[in-house]
């Protein structure tokens, strides 16, 4: 008994050993973004180097599918747009629309669904299978406009950003809704705010926060899910947006704009270690987005320019 008791923990210990190899040796997630000047896509690691070009064209906010083999984004088309999904070779595969007001473009955690902005008629989020197919909308409050949808990882709730605008019809406050993904359960989240994601485990939600009623610098803000224990992880020194978890919670990545400039931020969770990891140097960067730690198919591809 007491040998068979040692085999079945030597067996354990190196099941163990070999999962531990197998984490480790996991590919790092990387970062996606976009070029402010030509709209390329690139990934790059996490600490911005390596960076290389996945999709030409005037391209914006890539949204990547939980197993890493698909990313969905919003091509510019003259003063018009377009919901596109390509493969991890940057070929595009097919259009979820056709030309039009489009944007915003997520993923559900399931890899199911895509949520995207229609401001085809009255603003909306339109909620489409991944082939496709319209399974449902999500309509803004009388007079505003929506954007930034974001999944919470259950796949039940969605937050957004709703501007409400003034009587005079220009751009007013927004606000941060969550509501069910069957229309039901609207609440808002919070004022003053915009850009809302979900942390992995959908403990947490990052936004930006605005310091007054009508102004353009923003900083980013973690929050509990119920809205309790809201924190600034940063100190503006210029408008930041798009906030976006990396795949193990730890760490948020940020656009900020400075200057004129637009530069991908990544920090810890806490704020602590922040970097500026693209476009300190040559081109502005915009959009950033985690691509799942999964390995990408042998391709040849440009520098990022």
């Amino acid at each position: 008994m007491k040998r068979l008791l040692a085999l079945c923990g030597l067996a354990t210990s190196i099941a163990v050993a070999a999962a531990a190899d197998t984490q480790s040796a996991r590919p790092p997630s990387l970062l996606t973004y976009a070029v402010e000047s030509s709209g390329s896509l690139c990934l790059a690691r996490a600490d911005g180097t390596h960076r290389l070009r996945l999709i030409r064209g005037k391209n914006r906010a890539p949204s990547w599918s939980p197993n890493g083999r698909s990313v969905v984004f919003s091509r510019q088309v003259g003063t018009a747009s377009r919901i596109l999904v390509a493969d991890t070779r940057g070929r595009v595969v097919r259009g979820l629309t056709q030309t039009g007001a489009f944007a915003d473009p997520t993923w559900s955690s399931d890899g199911k669904r895509i949520a995207y902005v229609s401001r085809e008629g009255r603003s909306r989020i339109v909620i489409v299978g991944s082939a496709g197919r319209v399974l449902g909308e999500l309509f803004a409050a009388p007079a505003a406009f929506i954007s930034r949808p974001a999944w919470a990882p259950d796949g039940r709730r969605i937050a957004y950003a709703e501007e409400i605008q003034t009587e005079q019809g220009k751009a007013g406050t927004s606000r941060i809704v969550v509501v069910n993904a069957d229309g039901s359960g609207r609440r808002v989240f919070v004022g003053q705010a915009s850009d809302p994601a979900w942390s992995p485990n959908g403990s947490k939600i990052a936004y930006v926060a605005y310091s007054s009623r009508l102004s353009e610098t923003g900083s980013i803000v973690v929050a509990n899910a119920d809205g309790s224990g809201a924190r600034h992880i940063t100190a503006a020194g210029g408008p930041e947006s798009r906030p976006a978890w990396s795949p193990n919670g730890q760490q948020i990545a940020f656009t900020r704009t400075a200057a004129g400039k637009s530069t991908i931020v990544v920090a810890r969770a806490d704020g602590s270690s922040e970097r500026v990891v693209v476009g300190a140097r040559g081109y502005g960067a915009v959009d950033p987005a985690w691509r799942p730690a999964v390995l990408l198919p042998n391709a040849r591809r440009r520098a990022c320019s």
